[in-house]
């Protein structure tokens, strides 16, 4: 397997794993307003911030990204059809 690859998977794991714990935790107690949660799957898909400040290698910072809007948008098409 090529290593830029497998740096751009890695970062990509790992990005999805901590967008989806931290939008678990913060709608633990349920979702009352699909535009909040409209909100906050926004500011995810279009910040050019990674919650892997750690990876620095330009692949790691595009897999991170890709994670972290991957993970967004999962959460978001999982939990708008249940309202």
């Amino acid at each position: 397997m090529n290593q830029q690859f497998r740096e751009y998977r890695f970062a990509r794991i790992e990005a999805e794993k901590i967008t989806r714990a931290r939008l678990e935790a913060q709608f633990k107690d349920g979702i009352s307003d699909l535009r909040e949660l409209e909100r906050t799957i926004e500011q995810l898909t279009t910040n050019q911030v990674t919650c892997t400040p750690w990876r620095n290698s330009e692949f790691e910072q595009a897999g991170s990204r890709d994670g972290t809007r991957m993970a967004a948008l999962e959460f978001y098409w999982t939990y708008s059809r249940r309202l």
